[in-house]
């Protein structure tokens, strides 16, 4: 049985999310699965060794006995980096095989996650398109819905992969798309031999953040409402807004955290007069009287951090881009989205003849 590449040409398009349903899938079906990623881009220490803290959190998910230096054997860390710009030679490759022959050894069938776009690593020639082919994988793309464009992405993989390349997975699919999607793109695509797996649709609970989470990851503090820590953010909104616009803006979208830089006491008050989640205020700013009496009133976290607006946006765009299971419902809530929006079966056929 052949091993599986799990693809995308966008970050944050859910590939750990159906790396990890996929190989409990496999395991529901009798198959000794294992998960591999080829190369990480979040390096974090355990000990003396860097590993990618993605793999290290999905090998400790699925209970894996393998080292976590082969669950991810090249981290892009800076040192890494360096090393392949100055000049040194690093083989790469040789550690990638090395460490996909110790994991696959006693496995039916391995999931390997690849990075957020599939050309990424091809300046250390570990690209998805070079991993792909030395490791003889077949591929699975992750296909996030972007409307037609994401058809060109589609015959791009399939040009760049040839034989390896098996079919997409839709996913992140709104609900007025679902039709349009598995009536027009999947028949279309079926016409030039790409397999439809499944149709996901999009579902913010999966990407739900914790406040307490969110403070811990932008090294925030609670103004008031730390009560409210246990709550989840499904999405982040930032206000950047007028004041006159910003009471329409925040309406829109419920279970929210707003991002607002600390000194717009107007901003804030409109957030806190819509479903809001939490208020992380920049700049270390202590809010208004009026300001922390209208936060208790409506029930909302109100946190401070010291970085600017952008900064912590760019930490609120990676926290919500990754996922992140810190209760057995988001468990069950991936293996309710595989079993009933995958074809495992088909792919378990398909990956057995090769």
């Amino acid at each position: 049985m052949k091993s599986v590449y799990i693809a995308s040409t966008h970050g944050s398009g859910g590939k750990t999310t159906l790396s990890v349903g996929l190989c409990l899938a496999f395991r529901r079906r009798g198959l000794r699965a294992g998960y591999f990623k080829p190369v990480g881009t979040l390096p974090a220490r355990s000990g003396d060794l860097v590993v990618d803290e993605d793999a290290a959190f999905v090998g400790e998910l699925l209970g894996l006995q393998d080292a976590l230096g082969d669950l991810c054997p090249v981290v892009l860390d800076e040192d890494a980096v360096h090393d392949v710009l100055s000049g040194p030679q690093v083989d790469a490759m040789s550690r990638v095989e090395e460490a996909f022959a110790r994991v696959s050894a006693d496995k039916d069938v391995v999931v390997c996650e690849g990075l957020g776009e599939i050309w990424q690593g091809r300046f250390l020639r570990t690209s998805g398109t070079e991993v792909v082919r030395r490791l003889d994988l077949r591929t699975v793309l992750v296909a996030k819905y972007a409307g037609a464009r994401l058809l060109d992405d589609i015959f791009y993989v399939k040009d760049a992969l040839k034989t390896n390349f098996l079919g997409v997975i839709f996913n992140m699919v709104p609900e007025s798309r679902l039709d349009v999607v598995r009536d027009e793109y999947a028949a279309f695509l079926a016409k030039s031999g790409v397999a439809n797996y499944g149709i996901v649709a999009a579902n913010n609970r999966l990407s739900a953040v914790s406040v307490d989470e969110i403070v811990a990851a932008l090294g925030g503090t609670y103004v008031s409402g730390e009560q409210y820590g246990a709550r989840p953010a499904e999405t982040y909104m930032i206000g950047a807004m007028s004041p006159e616009h910003a009471l329409r803006y925040f309406q829109l979208t419920p279970n929210k955290v707003v991002l607002v830089g600390g000194d717009r006491a107007e901003i804030i008050l409109a957030a806190l007069d819509t479903p809001t989640v939490a208020v992380v205020m920049t700049g270390n700013y202590v809010p208004s009287a009026t300001v922390l009496s209208r936060g208790e009133e409506a029930g909302v976290a109100l946190v401070s951090v010291e970085s600017d607006t952008v900064t912590a946006a760019d930490g609120l765009r990676r926290l919500f881009g990754r996922l992140r299971v810190s209760e057995r419902g988001k468990i069950d809530l991936i293996n309710g989205i595989i079993d009933q929006c995958v074809d495992v079966e088909r792919l378990v056929g398909d990956l057995q003849h090769g």
